[in-house]
């Protein structure tokens, strides 16, 4: 009788299937069965298909929540990819010449700095009564009387954006710089030889190069802030965004829905609804990017 060969490449791959399978695919899976039934995260569940996507597209808030995460994406997207792009420009062309490698460090700080304490910093730093930026305002004589900068609807918002900008720029920043490294600085010094001034030869020579990085970044940070929940949350301390909701994200609505109002199906349908909605955006953008490519 033959042996039967043991196919022990699939053996040892066997493993990390199993793991994903138990722990990432059927979650998915689960969740997406989920969505179409009526349930309250305990108890039996009610299988009603379609409605809670039905419900979802007339739900108001829900729109809103929308709305608030594109204009976050808008507040403070830009502010960090340029910001970033500057710092990294500065430090790699040598401008910045002293103590680079501190820099570095201190830029990546607050993006490893427990959500916790960047909640609580600045929440510190916007109270109405004793935060620092009242006291500031105040002493130069800006404003009269204290602004309630937490609980004022139309700052909730750009506060947000705020926070997000102030934790995510040195991170963009360190990733531009490692981008930048990649590139020879014989082509910079070659462009400005040949006549190009410092804008002209970064515009034109060392951002084209720069694209891919450009577009990874770009692309990581309309995901991340479309699905923005932290900053939010650490400002406000719940999944409401502040007065009105002004600053209630797609993920928050998610999280309020599910576990504040306790509407296990409704929340599932309103998380797979907000993926879609990513992924729409997302392949829209890279349309938009291919067909520069090809038109040039």
């Amino acid at each position: 009788m033959k042996k039967k060969k043991i196919s022990w490449p699939f053996i040892f791959i066997a493993p990390f299937f199993i793991i994903y399978g138990i722990f990432n695919l059927f979650p998915i899976l689960f969740s997406f069965y989920i969505s179409l039934t009526k349930w309250q995260g305990f108890g039996p569940m009610e299988f009603i298909g379609l409605d809670n996507y039905i419900a979802l597209l007339k739900d108001t808030a829900f729109y809103r929540s929308v709305l608030n995460s594109f204009i976050i994406v808008l507040e403070a997207m830009i502010p960090i990819q340029t910001l970033g792009l500057i710092l990294a420009l500065l430090i790699n062309y040598g401008v910045i010449r002293i103590g680079k490698g501190y820099i570095r460090n201190a830029m990546f700080l607050p993006y490893i700095t427990a959500p916790i304490a960047i909640g609580l910093i600045f929440a510190t730093l916007f109270d109405q009564n004793f935060g620092a930026v009242n006291i500031f305002l105040s002493s130069i004589g800006l404003i009269d009387e204290n602004i309630n900068w937490l609980h004022t609807a139309l700052l909730s918002k750009p506060l947000v954006a705020l926070v997000t900008i102030w934790r995510y720029v040195g991170y963009t920043a360190v990733i531009y710089l490692a981008g930048l490294q990649g590139i020879s600085k014989d082509i910079y010094e070659a462009a400005r030889v040949d006549g190009a001034s410092t804008p002209k030869a970064v515009i034109h020579v060392i951002i084209p190069l720069l694209k891919p990085i450009l577009v990874f970044q770009i692309t990581n940070g309309i995901i991340g802030c479309l699905r923005i929940f932290e900053e939010p949350y650490m400002l406000f301390g719940d999944y409401k965004g502040g007065v009105d909701s002004a600053a209630q994200t797609m993920n928050m609505k998610f999280l309020d829905t599910a576990f504040t109002a306790g509407q296990s199906g409704y929340g599932a349908a309103t998380g797979y609804l907000m993926f879609v909605i990513i992924m729409i955006f997302t392949s829209i953008y890279f349309a938009i990017i291919n067909r520069k490519e090809d038109a040039v």
